[in-house]
Parts: structure tokens; sequence; C-alpha cells
């Protein structure tokens, strides 16, 4: 009688060998799919702190002054002359375009940036942009904020682990 199964020692290769094979194939998939996951939340930091920068930038260029810079434990001195690019952390800054009551306001809170036009403490209600960690502010020269013609403003982001910093120098056209 012929016999046409496999044997014990055929069947323990070839099993052997499959496992390999898939385990390869699929340890491949996986740092793939890491890489995948680690470019995707790159792309997304980089793209909302530009995209942020950007619209600040428009903003703070049509303003005239700094009116008010608050970090969470309080509110910065506007007229105490700050040591030229010393980076504040702040959660809440507002820019002055006109009379008291126009002001650019941009406000962290729970990781969303916010946007809003008119009185310096307003809280704004206009989403700009998430994952926005922590905000510095830096004059380029010894004064204090409210005389500063220049602000250097700079964006920590965070994502699923991944810190993406960005930072943009703006002019004030109106000073």
């Amino acid at each position: 009688m012929k016999n046409k199964g496999f044997t014990m020692l055929e069947l323990m290769v070839s099993l052997g060998i499959s496992s390999l094979v898939v385990g390869l194939i699929f340890s491949f998939f996986t740092s793939n799919y890491r890489l995948y996951k680690t470019l995707k939340n790159d792309t997304e930091l980089h793209f909302q702190a530009h995209y942020i920068l950007n619209f600040m930038t428009g903003k703070i260029v049509d303003s005239s002054c700094m009116s008010l810079a608050k970090n969470y434990t309080g509110i910065y001195s506007m007229t105490s002359v700050r040591s030229a690019y010393t980076e504040y952390p702040v959660n809440k800054v507002s820019f002055k375009y006109g009379n008291e009551s126009e002001n650019y306001v941009f406000y962290i809170t729970d990781n969303i940036i916010r946007y809003g036009k008119g009185n310096k403490d307003m809280n704004p209600t206009v989403e700009l942009g998430n994952y926005v960690r922590e905000m510095y502010l830096s004059v380029l020269r010894d004064e204090s904020f409210q005389n500063a013609k220049a602000v250097k403003i700079k964006l920590v982001m965070e994502k699923g682990g991944q810190v993406y910093e960005a930072f943009q120098t703006v002019y004030m056209r109106n000073n």
C-alpha cells in the first residue's frame, strides 16, 4: 500500500517554514504601520503649527502693540522691560489694533488655541488649531511687551507622544 500522506517530520518542517514566512510578513507590516502613524502625526503637527502661526502673523502685523500677556499663574506686566530673546510662557495673548476694545485675542485651553476679536480679557470661541501644548513669546530687544515692535512666537505642539516646535518672528506695522 502506498502512503500518500505527510510524515510527521515533513509536517513539522512545513509548519516551521510557514511560521517563519508569516512572522516576517507580520513584522514588516507592523513596523510599516508604526512608521506611517509617526509620519502622519508629524505631518499633522507641522500643518497645524504653520497654519496657526500664519494666521497669527496676519493679525499681529495689523496690530499696534501687545495689550495682554498671561500665563497660567498670572498676568505679565506690560510696562516692565523684558530681556531680549527670553521666552515667556503664555496661554493668553492680546494684540491691540484700534482703541482699547479692539484686540485680537489668542487663548490656549485644553491643547486647543482659540481666537477672537474684542476686549483683551475676553475668552475667544473660534477654534484655530489643535495639539498646542505651549506657547512662548519673546521680544527682540530689551523693551517692554507694550513697546515691542516685534515679537517672536514659539508654539510647542504634541500629538501621540511626538513633539513639534515651530516659531515665527512678527513685526507690527501699526506701531
